[in-house]
């Protein structure tokens, strides 16, 4: 079921919500002092795909004005309502002009809350769910593809996503490569960059206009953005920077693609908080298979519940005494997707030319294929009879 964002700096507020929609509906808060425009605080917002927006009292009457028509442009089938700290007619009017389904007033006993938002919610809902089954539409998705150790072909997927995304909506898909330290998403691409992270941050923070400017065009209609050349460049990157740079190529890109460092670091993080999808990657042995699961208790423990996460198995057929079910009863999700060992994949990333673009490797580029048609089904195509996903929302 769809979630609910809260804008807001009030973690009462948030607690009030989780007891009385938690059960059914994941519920989510953003707050920070450090929002610069209302695009910003728009994306921020709406990182996670919610069916409902809601708006706190404390967000005041100047932010909540100028955020309004943002998430309505940028985000036209997210329902807005707005809380009011006190019952004011006129000002209820200039919110609902503005964009907002229902304004309500926050205060009063818990009974008359929960009847005031109830509805809001059955119908943000409804129109979330409608919204979903039209498969002509392309969702807004910020993809982060995480895994917590090495070696486990993170990065293969990635790009190969990212790549198959953009043969099916070309210009529409960017590739993030925040892995500063080892990053090679430039080179399995063949490509050759003039700019990197580094630009793009200050670009997204100061002109977003030129945004586009620095990132590296692919044949397959893939826009990328390497890291920086060194590591002393990227330690001069604030995490707030960071994620107002991921949402400025979101509101930019309705698909966007971030390959990470392994493990959990500061451009991780700031990627997993703007992000509605988290692509796990994990391979068949038993460290990589544990690790992974300690990596989604911790994000369970920190509150990252509300992305939708899908589990690749990666070097699937290699014969190491544990099956598929033994997996991901381990891992604690399905295996939506497995992608065979090949030597395919080393001289692909040898001769950057992506997998799914070549033949061969037991069908590999079809399995790459398949993963990107799960982010953006093929219009005429029904996506439940070509696949049946079982991953978590």
């Amino acid at each position: 079921m769809s979630g609910i964002t809260l804008v807001s700096g009030n973690p009462n507020l948030e607690a009030v919500f989780v007891e009385e929609f938690g059960r059914s509906t994941p519920v989510r808060r953003v707050w920070s002092d450090q929002w610069q425009d209302p695009a910003e605080v728009a994306m921020d917002a709406c990182a996670a795909d919610p069916a409902l927006v809601v708006i706190g009292a404390d967000a005041g009457q100047e932010l909540t004005q100028v955020v309004l028509p943002e998430i309505d442009r940028l985000f036209p089938a997210t329902t807005i309502l707005c809380l009011t700290p006190r019952v004011d007619t006129a000002t209820s009017m200039t919110l609902l002009r503005l964009g907002a389904r229902d304004v309500a007033f926050e205060g009063g006993t818990r009974r008359e809350f929960r009847a005031s938002v109830e509805p809001v919610l059955q119908l943000a809902q409804s129109r979330h769910q409608r919204r979903s089954d039209t498969p002509a539409e392309i969702r807004r998705r910020v993809i982060t593809v995480i895994s917590p150790k090495g070696g486990s072909g993170k990065t293969t997927v990635a790009v190969n996503l990212a790549v198959g995304l953009a043969r099916r909506v070309p210009k529409k898909v960017v590739l993030l490569d925040l892995d500063v330290q080892f990053g090679n998403c430039i080179g399995s691409l063949g490509l050759r960059p003039d700019y990197s992270l580094i630009e793009a941050v200050d670009a997204a923070n100061n002109e977003r206009s030129a945004l586009k400017v620095f990132v590296s065009s692919h044949p397959s209609g893939l826009a990328v953005l390497p890291p920086p050349p060194d590591l002393v460049t990227a330690d001069d990157i604030e995490q707030d920077q960071l994620k107002r740079a991921v949402a400025a190529f979101a509101e930019e890109f309705p698909l966007v693609v971030v390959d990470t460092a392994s493990g959990v670091d500061r451009f991780s993080v700031a990627a997993m908080e703007q992000s509605t999808d988290l692509l796990v990657i994990s391979t068949t042995d038993v460290p990589s298979i544990r690790a992974v699961r300690r990596q989604l208790d911790v994000l369970d423990e920190v509150g990252y519940v509300s992305q939708r996460r899908t589990f690749v198995l990666n070097r699937a057929n290699a014969r190491v005494g544990l099956t598929v079910a033994e997996i991901e009863a381990a891992v604690g999700l399905p295996a939506s997707f497995q992608i065979p060992s090949t030597r395919l994949i080393p001289v692909s990333t040898n001769e950057g030319i992506p997998a799914i673009e070549r033949g061969g490797g037991g069908n590999l580029a079809e399995r790459f294929e398949r993963i990107a048609e799960f982010y953006a089904p093929t219009p005429d195509r029904d996506r439940e009879k070509r696949f049946r996903w079982r991953g978590r929302r």
